[in-house]
């Protein structure tokens, strides 16, 4: 049994690939006003997989997650006169806008080679100048905040909840 699948790790799913769907959605579209989460549970009491609607004020975001099969669909973003596929939303590889009718227009930009650079860069910045970035405190905060709320309503229970 991989350590992903174990809940002395506090892991699974959604703690895992589900994340980063998770909080690119929390970081476009913010704080949600509602959250329904359904998962399908291992015999370890781990999600292998699971799906969480996002309510907001006219709208609705669907996040699907898996640690037990592959996707090969982009993320789409579907607006009154275009969608937005984006490839890899957490890293934004390649974003395609479509508008109706289905003329395309590719708004991808160059990223440096190493996916986690930016991130680092910026974990970088705020140690040397010894500040907090608030927003993307903010962010982490309530994307904490949801993952306990999607486990609470999946069942998922690690052995540090009781801590």
């Amino acid at each position: 049994m991989p350590n992903t699948f174990l809940p002395e790790f506090s892991n699974g799913s959604i703690m895992d690939i589900g994340y980063y769907c998770l909080g690119s959605a929390i970081e476009l579209f913010g704080e949600p006003k509602s959250v329904q989460a359904q998962a399908h549970l291992l015999e370890t009491g781990v999600d292998g997989n699971g799906s969480v609607i996002l309510g907001y004020d006219g709208f609705d975001v669907l996040l699907l997650h898996s640690k037990t099969s592959d996707s090969y669909l982009p993320s789409e973003i579907q607006g009154e006169g275009a969608a937005l596929h984006v490839e890899m939303i957490s890293t934004c590889n390649r974003i395609t806008r479509i508008n109706r009718g289905g003329q395309t227009q590719d708004l991808s930009i160059e990223q440096h080679a190493n996916r986690m650079f930016y991130e680092a860069q910026k974990f970088a910045d705020q140690i040397q100048n010894k500040t907090i970035d608030e927003r993307c405190k903010l962010r982490s905060l309530t994307v904490s905040k949801l993952l306990t709320e999607i486990r609470r309503q999946t069942g998922v229970i690690f052995p540090t909840d009781n801590l």
